[in-house]
């Protein structure tokens, strides 16, 4: 009777392993496609190291990510493009990242409480992983953000 107790007990932490009751769950893949002309007055922020612009997932611009996608200025030559929507749990309506409207040196989530640098890895929080990167290549004045 009592390998009989073991073996249930065994086969049931395995159960609990396989759990499909997951908070590592991924944010969709859906097509990224975005053109940005720095010249452009709305994107003057991107004219100034860790300057930031916000893009929303369906705008003028092109196809923008899950919840939208942050623009980062890392420096002249170097920009970074984050999916706005936060890695833990990525399908909750609220797992959207902003940037800290005080002092603008990070993004944080407000439902979860994750927060990230600038450069998109995790700073605090429950967050399993950094933001999602995108692609970014500039070419003159036009930045072009891909999947």
């Amino acid at each position: 009777m009592r390998i009989l107790y073991l073996g249930l007990l065994a086969s049931g932490l395995l159960a609990a392993c396989n759990s499909t009751t997951s908070t590592t769950t991924t944010i969709p893949n859906v097509p990224v496609n975005v053109q940005l002309d720095l010249l452009d007055q709305q994107n003057k922020a991107l004219r100034f190291d860790n300057g930031v612009v916000a893009i929303p997932p369906g705008s003028a611009n092109g196809q923008g990510g899950v919840k939208g996608i942050y623009v980062v200025r890392q420096n002249a030559t170097t920009y970074s493009a984050f999916e706005r929507n936060c890695p833990y749990q990525p399908l909750n309506s609220c797992a959207t990242i902003s940037l800290d409207r005080s002092s603008h040196l990070f993004f944080k989530d407000s439902c979860c409480g994750s927060q990230f640098g600038l450069q998109g890895q995790v700073t605090g929080g429950p967050a399993p992983r950094s933001l999602r990167q995108y692609s970014t290549s500039l070419s003159g004045s036009l930045l072009t953000i891909t999947n």
